[in-house]
């Protein structure tokens, strides 16, 4: 491809979380809007394509009489977590798969997410030093701390401070106050017209002129699927040998699984 920073964003979309993922390496390697746009919409349609099929296809492996096994469940969970992009969707999948597979996928993709700030440091190091350092130039550290998306502080900030409420209050309180109390009641109002703005602002800035002459050839989408297709072979391998060979009879143990398996 002969973007080097659609290339990334798109890379970053599909092996992290998806747009989350996508704005942050964007900011790092300073990538075009259009650019950004486009890695979003693949990473979109991909995901809704995913959420819906991939239940189907655990419950068609491993699934009993139409319903998902616990094998299905732990197992499809952590392939999903590794695999689906957004988190929302992840969380939508997996309940399709029952409650435990809705706390492995969940679970599995936010560990995934706390690789945000490490991938946008490591291309916002990698540009500056290497891809647009001029030749006998140094980029001195202060530009990749101006690339560095601060949203990833605030990410990792705010989860720091709710955990310390978890672990101080006990959880069944820590439940109370937060989840189903006030902040979350507040949290959710805001973070619903954040998102709707941001997606709305990354609209106005789209030209579809100027996204026509990144299709030529079709290698963001080939880039897309075959990245995508590797990511799911290798994630579901990762999840068999974890979730299953490795560490299986703890997972029994946790699920009381009886014959299941």
């Amino acid at each position: 491809m002969a973007s080097k920073t659609l290339n990334i964003t798109i890379s970053s979309d599909m092996s992290v979380c998806g747009v989350s993922a996508a704005i942050a390496t964007a900011a790092a390697c300073r990538a075009k809007k259009e650019e950004l746009t486009l890695a979003v919409g693949l990473s979109l349609v991909f995901t809704s394509i995913m959420m819906v099929a991939m239940p189907a296809v655990i419950i068609a492996l491993w699934g009993k009489n139409g319903q998902p096994t616990e094998l299905a469940q732990v197992l499809g969970g952590a392939w999903m977590g590794g695999t689906i992009d957004a988190t929302g969707a992840v969380a939508a999948a997996g309940a399709f798969l029952g409650q435990n597979g809705l706390y492995v996928a969940a679970t599995v993709k936010m560990i995934q997410n706390v690789l945000i700030g490490v991938i946008a440091f490591c291309v916002a190091v990698y540009w500056t030093k290497k891809v647009e350092a001029k030749e006998g130039q140094t980029v001195g550290w202060l530009e990749v701390w101006y690339r560095f998306p601060k949203f990833v502080i605030g990410f990792v900030i705010a989860s720091g401070v709710f955990s310390l409420i978890y672990f101080t209050i006990g959880k069944d309180l820590g439940k109370t106050v937060v989840d189903q109390g006030v902040i979350k009641g507040m949290s959710d109002i805001y973070r619903g017209w954040f998102f709707c703005l941001a997606f709305v602002s990354i609209g106005l800035a789209t030209n579809f002129r100027e996204l026509g002459h990144y299709f030529k050839g079709g290698k963001p989408l080939i880039l897309y699927v075959a990245g995508q297709s590797f990511n799911l072979v290798l994630t579901l391998l990762m999840a068999y040998l974890m979730f299953i060979k490795l560490f299986g009879n703890y997972i029994q143990e946790a699920l009381d699984i009886k014959g299941a398996w």
